[in-house]
């Protein structure tokens, strides 16, 4: 590993650790809040149409501060964040005036820190080791969730703004951490600041078929890990009637199955010599496949059967992430990395303000069985787009 990727690479993990965490403290600290499930939804969906807007942004934002700066910048919404919410929490537990503010922090900083690491570590990374270390700072997310619930809560019964407090902290450090690193490796280099001034990359996306297709298939993929994310366990012990620990612990199965995915796919795409649109079409079948039997097995699947399934969902439904953001930034070129991710990734995260609201709709109304069918069935479909389709190399 060259030492500007030694140097950057676990930096953009962290920032990617610390977003997620950042993320994950309301709805994980929710029962202690006070927070029911109809604002939660609510919270969820006003944070990703934030994260939405801000990504498209993220061209014109490496282009005014650069790329170490602006994640740097993402560390400093989530810190103003925390404090809002630490603040008031010291003051009672009860969130109120600080809750707004704070979700607009956070998708401020959920928005825009993908495209930022993806600007970095594009310009830094030879293309065929990409998707290795692109799934490497993936995993960003798994660690800072993981994380997050693990620790945030036992926090929170030591002091109302424990919690709040550490992550703001973390913040802090990881932002002063991207800036150290602007004097060893710079911002955008100059090319790329050039180049992003051509626009926010919604005209690039638009032309390449290719960029289209995998903007679609993104959009689908993450709505499907969200609402995995949002309400398996819900599912679990309602729909299986399993005991609440039971469901906990398959939950945590899929996750830990999607860290090892993350990294066990990266390197599948840089040493299988397989076109990435392929491996991401393949993916797409097994998460299909994988849901369709879980969530279609006639009453409550066996226990080494769920287990199972669990691992095969978590493998590849949290698994595609950094794969897909690689082969996005190699389509789009360095220069033009940051614009054309941060274009695609406003689509996937208005996908990720409206999947939950609506799976909650069709479960209402059909069951969050055969909504779960729903969703398989379209990641299916798209990875056998992806997988029959010709590999392209247009960029």
């Amino acid at each position: 590993m060259s030492s500007a990727v030694a140097r950057t690479l676990p930096a953009m993990t962290a920032v990617q650790a610390i977003v997620a965490m950042g993320t994950f403290a309301l709805s994980v600290l929710a029962p202690q809040l006070g927070v029911d499930m109809r604002l939660l939804g609510f919270i969820g969906s006003a944070l990703f149409a934030a994260g939405a807007l801000s990504s498209l942004m993220s061209g014109w934002l490496v282009r005014r501060l650069g790329d170490l700066q602006l994640a740097a910048l993402c560390m400093g919404c989530v810190m103003l964040a925390m404090l809002c919410l630490a603040g008031e929490a010291a003051g009672g537990g009860v969130l109120r005036w600080s809750l707004w503010p704070a979700v607009i922090l956070l998708g401020c900083a959920f928005g825009p820190e993908t495209p930022a690491s993806a600007s970095v570590l594009t310009r830094v990374t030879p293309l065929a080791r990409r998707p290795w270390v692109f799934s490497i700072r993936q995993t960003g997310n798994q660690i800072g969730a993981m994380a997050g619930s693990l620790a945030l809560p036992v926090l929170m019964l030591w002091h109302a703004s424990g919690p709040f407090a550490v992550v703001a902290a973390l913040a802090l450090c990881v932002g002063l951490w991207c800036l150290a690193l602007v004097r060893r490796d710079g911002g955008a280099p100059a090319v790329v600041v050039a180049a992003s001034r051509k626009g926010n990359g919604l005209r690039e996306v638009a032309a390449s078929p290719l960029l289209r297709l995998l903007t679609l298939t993104m959009v689908v993929f993450m709505a499907t890990q969200v609402c995995l994310n949002f309400f398996a366990m819900s599912h679990a012990v309602r729909h299986w009637q399993l005991p609440v620990p039971v469901a906990a612990g398959c939950v945590a199965l899929m996750q830990g199955a999607g860290l090892a995915g993350r990294l066990f796919w990266g390197r599948v795409a840089q040493r299988s010599g397989l076109p990435t649109s392929r491996l991401l079409g393949g993916l797409g079948l097994w998460m299909g496949a994988a849901g369709l039997l879980l969530f279609l097995w006639p009453g409550t699947p066996p226990s080494v059967v769920m287990a199972v399934l669990f691992v095969l969902l978590g493998f590849s439904a949290s698994g595609w992430n950094g794969v897909m953001i690689a082969e996005i930034s190699r389509v789009a070129g360095m220069e033009r990395a940051g614009a054309v991710t941060g274009a695609a990734l406003m689509f996937g995260y208005a996908g990720l303000a409206v999947a939950p609201l609506a799976f909650a709709a069709m479960g209402q109304a059909w069951g969050t069985d055969s909504a779960y069918a729903v969703l398989a069935a379209a990641t299916g479909a798209l990875g056998l787009r992806l997988l029959l389709g010709r590999p392209s190399r247009d960029s």
